[in-house]
């Protein structure tokens, strides 16, 4: 399914319905479902998954784990029955309505309430290079004009000199040669995204809102040819990048397609969190018999306290046995 306006961050849109009857066992439904839901996903990995239905008595929450369930109202009796799953965050808030006719079942409003991704991050400001043929040969003639046996004979010997010297009248150079503009990168686009596409873009609304049929389709063919043309070409870049052995431009291509993100930082936790970690993994290695005494747990004096040797920690302390 592909609705008129669908945020740029999703191909399309996928609809999962799902029943499962009160006799079924629900831990084979939930496996079913998990398996046809990973089936699609590798399929169509930008493309929006919702799914809803009756489950009855199974909970898929632990087999969609990706997946956010966003009915929180009672569906029937005090129950919540009928779910509703996404593949995105913050995306619905759920209202109860009364039941339809004679049904059993509650009704659910979901409304809306999801960001697009182009309104939650704000827009990269960049500098670029405008080169073009004419640019070119302007340089060129820079170049040729340049004394380049006068100005580097001072240098001699020093090639670390010399080196950043020709770097930096070459970048004088470009810089005064090369017009440059500002553009404005959105966090929603795609990298074979390109002027050409996003002006048939604004065209294509402003056919919509005219309510010109048949302008609208001509400019959704247009359109389709030239996100085509944009694949294609992006493609082939990224293919000379792979001949060039330009592992870092390809990896960056792969993680601006993937849409991957460097991992938050994990908080580091405080001395209660080290006497919890200490608990579960050492819960093994207690004796069943009751002790005389408590063992000491770790305490922030303890913790910041200096020591030539690394001390055990408390809680592994043996503990005296009753006989």
């Amino acid at each position: 399914m592909r609705p008129y306006y669908l945020p740029r961050e999703f191909s399309h849109a996928i609809v999962i319905a799902a029943y499962v009857t009160p006799s079924a066992n629900a831990d084979t439904a939930c496996d079913i479902l998990h398996s046809a839901v990973s089936r699609i996903q590798s399929q169509h990995p930008q493309a929006l998954l919702l799914i809803s239905g009756d489950f009855n008595q199974s909970s898929p929450s632990s087999t969609l784990s990706v997946f956010t369930q966003y009915v929180t109202c009672h569906t029937r009796e005090n129950k919540i029955l009928d779910l509703f799953y996404a593949n995105t965050k913050e995306a619905y808030k759920s209202l109860p309505l009364p039941p339809l006719g004679r049904s059993d079942h509650n009704l659910v409003h979901l409304l809306p309430v999801y960001k697009p991704l182009v309104h939650r991050e704000p827009a990269v400001i960049r500098t670029v290079k405008k080169w073009s043929a004419e640019t070119e040969e302007a340089l060129k003639d820079c170049f040729s004009t340049t004394l380049w046996e006068e100005m580097c004979d001072s240098y001699g010997e020093d090639i670390d000199g010399l080196t950043h010297f020709i770097t930096d009248y070459v970048n004088f150079c470009v810089e005064n040669t090369v017009p440059t503009r500002t553009v404005r990168c959105f966090s929603n686009n795609k990298p074979w995204i390109n002027p050409d596409i996003k002006a048939l873009l604004k065209e294509k609304k402003r056919a919509f809102r005219s309510g010109n049929k048949e302008e609208m389709k001509a400019v959704q063919r247009e359109l389709r040819r030239k996100i085509r043309d944009g694949k294609e070409s992006y493609r082939k870049k990224m293919e000379v990048q792979l001949q060039e052995n330009n592992v870092s431009g390809v990896w960056n291509s792969l993680k601006a397609i993937s849409g991957h993100k460097k991992p938050d930082s994990q908080d580091c936790g405080d001395w209660k969190w080290v006497n919890e970690l200490n608990v579960f993994f050492n819960r093994f290695d207690h004796s069943t018999a009751p002790p005389t005494t408590q063992a000491a747990l770790l305490t922030p004096s303890c913790l910041a306290r200096p020591s030539r040797f690394p001390l055990p920690s408390p809680i592994l302390t043996p503990l005296p046995l009753h006989t």
